[in-house]
């Protein structure tokens, strides 16, 4: 039973390559190639904010899960990461259930979480030329949608938290259910911001998940498309 287990999760041994180059030295030489302009002649605001894409990763605790559990193999990290994930998604629904939606301390962990979601997301397109490991796109298109659910999950406690909803959301599933038709675009109109920081949080939240994170969908579906071409020449 527990190789069965084993094996649902881990694969073959074969497949655990070692990982070489430590992950935050990859991150640093990142910075130091785009500061140089090394791979690409990025100039003005597009270097800019590349370079915020690479530093704030320092603040987030994935690149030091991806560090440590590196060191194991890309299996183990690979697999971390995914655990990583999911504690983030469940996150906004432990809060809910344990009724500590207006505690200041999860809702600072929420801004937080989805923060290093929104910023990662980003980095696998602004800074894509500077990857250093070749990317499953399967699995990148499945954590794709894995943080787009747990984006709408997050935004959820922060409706919650701070009060911006009508009075028609009371539960859990209420302000689950806006954030999502909010991702959406669709908007019944039966539950709705009441104060102008619900209303600029609604527009940043349609923003991000329809603007950003489904041309993210497109990307990698293209590169998931150019990999399957490439396999069949």
């Amino acid at each position: 039973m527990v190789q069965n287990v084993k094996k649902l999760f881990f694969g073959k041994p074969e497949h655990n390559t070692a990982i070489k180059h430590s992950i935050l030295n990859n991150q640093r030489k990142s910075l130091k190639l785009i500061w140089e302009n090394e791979n690409y002649n990025d100039t003005g605001l597009e270097r800019i904010f590349r370079l915020f894409l690479i530093v704030i990763q320092f603040v987030f605790p994935g690149i030091y899960i991806s560090e440590i559990f590196a060191r194991k193999g890309l299996t183990y990290k690979n697999l971390a990461i995914e655990l990583y994930l999911l504690i983030k998604l469940l996150f906004p629904i432990l809060v809910f259930i344990c009724h500590g939606k207006h505690n200041p301390v999860l809702l600072g962990l929420s801004i937080y979480f989805v923060s290093e979601t929104i910023t990662y997301v980003a980095s696998l397109v602004f800074t894509s030329d500077l990857n250093y490991e070749t990317r499953s796109p399967n699995r990148v298109i499945l954590l794709l949608f894995l943080n787009y659910i747990e984006i709408s999950f997050q935004f959820s406690v922060l409706y919650a938290g701070f009060d911006m909803l009508s009075s028609s959301a009371v539960t859990a599933i209420d302000f689950i259910y806006f954030s999502l038709i909010t991702s959406a675009s669709i908007g019944f109109g039966d539950i709705h911001p009441v104060t102008q920081a619900g209303k600029l949080l609604v527009c940043c939240q349609s923003f991000l998940l329809l603007v950003f994170v489904v041309l993210f969908f497109n990307y990698f579906n293209s590169k998931r498309l150019d990999h399957r071409k490439q396999t069949f020449k």
